[in-house]
């Protein structure tokens, strides 16, 4: 037994009954241990060992392993994996010639699947994010698309110039996910800049869906070629600086010290500051839009 806990803990608490017979089990032995409740079934041939947690993980391994050999957690599922969607939906992608039928799991059976190029998140085998990031253009709606793209640029999964590598080689009249993926790419409000957090793209998408003019991202602020800061976004002409505040701002009285200074440096120099929450950008872009645009409105030009 202790050589199949082994082999259980590479999958998430599973294994499966080709596994267990590969290993010397006899079919009469894994239905008596299934019986016995030495084994809990999963799916139709995958079990979890007595003990394991069952969680969304767990979900998503049991769901690949039931589709057969060679399967991968794909579109939503390995959006989910990767941190690019907050809610599961079970998919899972095979050979084109297979057929597999799992209770609650979404087959996709693609015709390029021989040149699919797999990779592993959180230990279960999945597409890669490029890949997955054009499945998803298929299943999920255009905003869901948008976002996903920005949470793979933050998390430095992929590079923007990757992503359009990766379109131009994939497109073909009707190719499911590319139009919106590309819609994705083309409605970015940073171009082709990666954004450091969701937040600072969520802000300049604020900026652009309200009419307000285009500001510099990560812009340097210089006096006499001395360095003074750096911004999340700003208006040189007018010296107007915008700064938005992740959940995670401020977190020790060091890293606040230090924000303060850096805020009296600018407005020494001339420069006008706003900050926004993530609450703000996030549920009320209208109040944002519109502190923008009279601050804009109010301050000279230099």
């Amino acid at each position: 037994m202790e050589h199949l806990q082994r082999l259980a803990a590479t999958q998430h608490g599973l294994v499966t009954r080709r596994q267990l017979i590969d290993r010397g089990l006899a079919e009469g032995t894994v239905d008596g241990w299934a019986r016995g409740g030495r084994l809990l079934r999963v799916h139709p041939g995958v079990f979890a060992l007595p003990g394991s947690a069952g969680n969304e993980i767990r979900s998503v391994m049991a769901a690949v392993l039931a589709a057969g050999a060679g399967a991968l957690a794909s579109h939503r599922s390995a959006a989910w994996l990767w941190g690019l969607m907050d809610e599961l939906t079970l998919e899972v992608s095979v050979p084109r010639q297979r057929r597999p039928r799992v209770t609650g799991v979404v087959i996709h059976r693609p015709q390029d699947f021989a040149q699919l190029r797999s990779s592993v998140s959180r230990g279960v085998p999945a597409t890669n994010p490029l890949r997955t990031l054009l499945d998803l253009g298929s299943v999920a709606a255009s905003d869901r698309v948008e976002e996903a793209v920005e949470r793979a640029l933050v998390r430095r999964l992929v590079g923007v110039r990757g992503l359009a590598a990766e379109l131009d080689r994939v497109s073909r009249p009707g190719r499911p996910g590319v139009a919106a993926l590309r819609k994705a790419l083309r409605s970015r409000a940073l171009l082709d800049r990666p954004p450091d957090s969701l937040l600072e793209s969520r802000f300049a998408a604020v900026l652009r869906r309200h009419g307000v003019p285009r500001a510099v991202y990560q812009h340097t602020v210089r006096s006499g070629g001395r360095f003074i800061a750096r911004v999340d976004f700003a208006y040189p002409e007018c010296r107007l600086a915008v700064e938005v505040d992740g959940h995670d701002a401020h977190r020790t009285p060091a890293q606040l010290q230090s924000d303060l200074t850096r805020q009296n440096l600018l407005v020494a120099e001339g420069w006008t500051i706003l900050r926004f929450t993530w609450a703000d950008v996030v549920q009320r872009p209208e109040m944002v839009a519109d502190a923008v645009l009279r601050q804009l409105g109010r301050l000279p030009r230099i």
